[in-house]
């Protein structure tokens, strides 16, 4: 019995410290929940990039989207606008200064129905 218990304790806890985790996406990026959007952050140098995929992963077009990065760099908030790209593939922004690969912060994404959602990245 004790050995079912503390069995199910670990599974317990093992789930929870997962759930904490941050996923990575297919590119490298920080994977979060955005509403009812997967969102995959992107950073490299001064470019910010956010890939948008539905609840099942399928990757959707950028356009019709917007979106607001606000990330956390080196203590301060740092605001990115970002657009769809012209190969209609991403939404794309510039910080104004470098960025490491991995930040933390937000991202607020607006649909064309003009709904925003929220994904945090830890």
């Amino acid at each position: 019995m004790r050995a079912l218990l503390a069995s199910l304790i670990f599974t317990v806890s093992l789930a929870v410290a997962q759930a904490h985790e941050q996923r990575v996406g297919p590119r490298g990026g920080a994977l979060v929940d955005a509403g009812t959007y997967h969102v995959e952050l992107v950073t490299r140098d001064k470019a910010v990039e956010i890939f948008v995929s539905d609840a099942n992963d399928k990757p959707l077009a950028a356009s019709g989207f917007k979106a607001l990065a606000i990330l956390a760099v080196a203590g301060k908030s740092v605001r990115v606008t970002l657009a769809p790209s012209p190969d209609g593939e991403k939404l794309v922004g510039e910080a104004p200064e470098p960025l490491p690969a991995r930040v933390k912060g937000a991202v607020q994404l607006t649909g064309s129905d003009g709904k925003t959602s929220t994904g945090r990245i830890n």
